[in-house]
């Protein structure tokens, strides 16, 4: 009777229902592009850019909006493996530019994620896209840790040779706030101690990586067995200029060694040491490095 309508007018109801969410599923899938098809289109994006220069607008809108989506952050570590150069530049710079943009409002176990994955990709990278990589893993690492100490603890840091190490501390002071940065001033130079030959002059990433904590406070003291190989750095032959580099690591050991010298609790030129009036003699020589407007100045105070 009706309880036999009911229950046949219920079952076509859901017959049509289950029907419906099929075809609605398949729309949606028809509509939503896979992970794979969003990669093959920022793939051809990218390329488009370089090559069709009457598309550049229209690529550049789309590829400004993927980097803003959450797909943005596994996207641009796939495209790392892409087997087009201007693909893997254009993927270092969207996670430099996504992690500076959005890695504070991360969950801190997804920062250390994509930290490491950063960190595993530095290794064998041509060096314009090491540079973009170093920078995105300092913003991650911002969101990540407590404070740089917790650097040497990732198995994926450990594995760096010691100079992209170098060249990663050397960026955190661009991506963490300087409040956070000076009471790991102490480690972070220890640190950047062991990875370098005190014997040998600087190299450029070991002289820019000092001038960048310098001025978080460190002193000639602070500085301790860093202050021999910079200071070899500032000798005319003292480190080779990189071939594929604009500055001398002559340059930044200067900026680092002068920054160094003007700390107050440095003691006053009229009481330093032997060492200190060689380094004094030798940065006034070569001041027209670090400071070319005061290259007469600073002859004249040494004299």
């Amino acid at each position: 009777g009706q309880a036999e309508r009911l229950a046949l007018a219920s079952e076509s109801s859901l017959g049509w229902l289950r029907r419906s969410c099929a075809v609605t599923t398949v729309a949606w899938r028809l509509c939503v592009p896979t992970v794979a098809m969003q990669l093959q289109n920022v793939e051809a994006a990218v390329l488009a850019m370089h090559r069709e220069p009457s598309r550049a607008a229209e690529c550049d809108r789309f590829l400004q909006q993927f980097s803003r989506s959450e797909e943005a952050w596994s996207g641009a570590l796939q495209l790392l493996g892409s087997v087009h150069p201007e693909c893997r530049l254009a993927s270092g710079a969207m996670l430099h530019l996504k992690a500076r943009r959005d890695a504070s409002s991360l969950a801190s176990v997804d920062a250390l994620a994509l930290l490491s994955r950063c960190l595993e990709a530095l290794s064998g990278t041509a060096r314009t896209l090491r540079a973009q990589l170093t920078v995105a893993a300092a913003h991650l690492a911002s969101r990540a840790l407590a404070g740089p100490e917790g650097l040497p603890a990732l198995p994926a840091f450990a594995a760096l040779p010691p100079a992209q190490r170098v060249e990663l501390l050397g960026s955190l002071p661009l991506a963490w706030p300087p409040e956070r940065l000076r009471t790991s001033l102490p480690a972070v130079l220890a640190l950047l101690t062991s990875l370098v030959d005190t014997e040998a002059a600087a190299p450029l990433s070991v002289a820019a990586c000092a001038a960048a904590w310098q001025p978080l406070g460190a002193d000639l003291t602070d500085l301790g067995a860093l202050v021999r190989p910079l200071a070899l750095a500032l000798r005319p032959h003292g480190g080779d200029r990189d071939a594929q580099a604009e500055e001398w690591p002559a340059e930044a050991a200067a900026e680092a060694l002068c920054g160094a010298l003007e700390v107050a609790a440095f003691p006053p030129s009229a009481s330093a040491t032997e060492l200190s009036r060689s380094l004094l003699t030798s940065l006034s020589d070569l001041a027209s490095l670090a400071l070319p407007h005061a290259a007469t100045a600073a002859a004249a105070s040494s004299a």
